[in-house]
């Protein structure tokens, strides 16, 4: 429970932190309904080694200065 006398700064920490960890919580969640779905068709264990393997690639490119 947050005091209502504690200050802005630590009730937005506060707050920041249940929410990441709801969002932590839901990702570990769907990463676990895809599991068991590769455990039945093997398209989904597939789809997840192509997606862990390959390195993330950012979608901005860098420009040359010159």
């Amino acid at each position: 429970m947050i005091r209502t006398y504690s200050s802005k700064a630590t009730r937005k920490l506060i707050f920041q932190f249940i929410m990441e960890n709801i969002d932590y919580q839901k990702r570990c969640l769907y990463l676990q309904e895809i599991i068991s779905l590769g455990k039945v068709n093997d398209v989904w264990r597939r789809a997840l080694s192509a997606f862990f393997d390959n390195p993330a690639v950012s979608s901005l490119k860098i420009f040359s200065k010159n």
